[in-house]
């Protein structure tokens, strides 16, 4: 999920955008009373707008499983739109990550306010969830009609393993996966043919507005796998393009191959980006500063804690001070430290509280700190657990690589994973460990007419802005700049900090720039680097002033 960060530039952007016209729009909206779950809002071949959840509108769009082949059926895709001012302006479809990301919960926790006010005030967002993902049909799971199994199979899931029985681990879970769906409609939930709905919406949104849909433009933002969307959607209808904005980019070449080897190659300069804000920060905002005279002292002690606790891992055991048993491991720190990367604004300074409790072997410092900076709990109708967008990552990835995925034996992949170990020092091991499995013995093919051809070089209608922090824990700019390449006309903006998505770290440069493309389609000069006005830890709070229960976390995916 996406934050923007602050806007003090509001009245900037504001400005920037308040020349577009106005457009005469013919929503069909029912009257009723707003409904407050999804599964009351009615299923429709033509895109019907319901009040809901207060102040939003949705709509459940029947659409063709296969639109190649009408009588393959039809599955339901959510939508849900939020306007911005009188609803007149432009509507901006996002995807907020995944695969597995739920653009309905993202919405319905506020990210729609974040991108609105992103806009200026001048774009509509509507979001959706993808098939398979949450409130949308076509049900991506290993056990069907068997959640208790499902449960109870990925709650001992073990992905520390030796490498031989991790790779036949995962074989065994995609064999599985594919023969529990011989006869399921899973095969239809590719991004190819997220993309076709989309497009398909913006046809039937443009006859509801009294527009010709064939000449109807996509407007697209997507972050992290939505840009795996953004892309694909620029390869596939390069003449429907309105304006496409892809920010912390996958590299959509790797992705349709079944493996990226490169995701996590900036993710050790995301820790050195903490080790300098930590010291430039000072002791008085980084708890982690300690008296270390550089940025390379905070570093070794960070190494020297690590070390500690591979050979002795950090225990708490008094039923007094906490609910259960617990074990701080090497491994632990480093997920942890891994996802605070993706939101350094607000995660850093948690981060450097619990490795200051650590340091001091006071374990509930650091559960305090661990559970402050873990992904709260969506309250309502809209919330899923996150077993079922595990399986639609692995569901999605798998039969968009259409039987491409490299490794198919245990020897090929120990020498994968020695490749990926090698790239990253913090992150390589897990990311070998979990990613680059997920497509072990699953074959899954798409229909013909949802099998994605290929990149190749590409004029859209109108240029597609990359945008990409400059050390991105998961989606390194390398990706941003390698599929440039594919799309004429087309430029990369980076933005100087660490942070998985520009809106990380707040810069009224980056926002300045998305709001002149919005209005004019005008880019920024490629080679353009935009700094922020902020910087993490440097500009936080005092600790003094700060409080772990109310420090606002929010993890995304890739």
């Amino acid at each position: 999920m996406i934050r923007i960060a602050s806007l003090v530039a509001a009245g900037l952007l504001a400005s920037a955008a308040s020349a577009l016209p106005e457009r005469s729009f013919r929503r069909t909206v029912s009257n009723t009373t707003a409904i407050d779950n999804f599964k009351d809002v009615p299923s429709s071949a033509e895109l019907h707008w319901v009040p809901c959840y207060d102040k939003y509108r949705c709509a459940n769009l029947e659409v063709p499983l296969d639109y190649a082949d009408p009588d393959a059926g039809t599955t339901v895709v959510a939508f849900i739109r939020q306007d911005a001012a009188n609803g007149t302006g432009q509507d901006i479809l996002f995807n907020p990550g995944g695969p597995g990301g739920s653009g309905i919960a993202f919405i319905l926790s506020g990210g729609g306010d974040d991108i609105i006010s992103a806009g200026g005030g001048m774009y509509n967002v509507v979001s959706f969830d993808p098939r398979g993902v949450n409130n949308s049909g076509i049900a991506l799971t290993c056990f069907p009609e068997n959640r208790e199994a499902r449960d109870a199979y990925f709650g001992t899931f073990n992905t520390a393993l030796p490498p031989n029985e991790a790779y036949y681990q995962a074989v065994s879970l995609g064999q599985w996966c594919a023969k529990a769906n011989n006869e399921t409609v899973a095969r239809y939930a590719g991004t190819t043919a997220v993309v076709q709905d989309l497009v398909h919406f913006t046809e039937l949104q443009a006859a509801q507005d009294g527009e010709n849909p064939e000449e109807a433009l996509v407007w697209y933002y997507g972050v992290s796998y939505g840009t795996v969307i953004g892309q694909t959607l620029a390869a596939l209808y390069p003449d429907r393009v309105g304006r496409i904005i892809v920010d912390a980019n996958v590299n959509a070449e790797d992705h349709y191959n079944g493996l990226s080897k490169t995701a996590t190659e900036d993710a050790d300069d995301g820790y050195d980006w903490f080790f300098k804000l930590c010291y430039e920060a000072g002791p008085q905002k980084c708890a982690f500063a300690g008296e270390s005279s550089s940025p390379g002292e905070i570093k070794r002690r960070f190494d020297d804690l690590l070390e500690k606790l591979e050979k002795t891992p950090l225990i708490l055991s008094d039923p007094q001070l906490n609910s259960r048993p617990e074990m701080i491991t090497k491994s632990r720190v480093l997920n942890a430290g891994f996802s605070t990367l993706y939101a350094p604004s607000t995660r850093f300074p948690i981060l450097a509280l619990g490795l200051a409790g650590l340091e001091k072997d006071n374990a509930t410092i650091y559960l305090a700190a661990e559970k402050a900076a873990s992904s709260p709990e969506i309250p309502g109708p809209f919330n899923y657990d996150t077993t079922a967008s595990q399986e639609v990552l692995i569901f999605v990835t798998a039969i968009d690589a259409a039987g491409r995925y490299p490794i198919s034996d245990v020897d090929e992949y120990i020498t994968v994973s020695e490749e990926i170990r090698n790239i990253s020092f913090y992150a390589g091991k897990s990311y070998a460990e979990t990613n680059v499995l997920i497509n072990a013995g699953l074959d899954l093919l798409p229909p013909e007419s949802q099998s994605f051809p290929g990149f190749k070089k590409t004029k859209t209608k109108n240029p597609v802005l990359f945008i990409n922090t400059s050390a991105d824990p998961i989606t390194p700019i390398s990706s941003a700049k390698h599929m440039s390449q594919y799309f004429e006309g087309s430029v990369v903006l980076e933005q100087n900090s660490v942070g998985h998505g520009f809106t990380s770290v707040l810069s009224s440069c980056s926002l300045g720039h998305v709001l002149r493309y919005l209005k004019d389609g005008s880019l920024p000069e490629a080679g353009t680097v935009c700094e922020t006005d902020t910087k993490p830890l440097v500009d936080s709070p005092a600790l003094q002033k700060r409080s772990l229960s109310t420090v606002p976390m929010h993890f995304r995916r890739w």
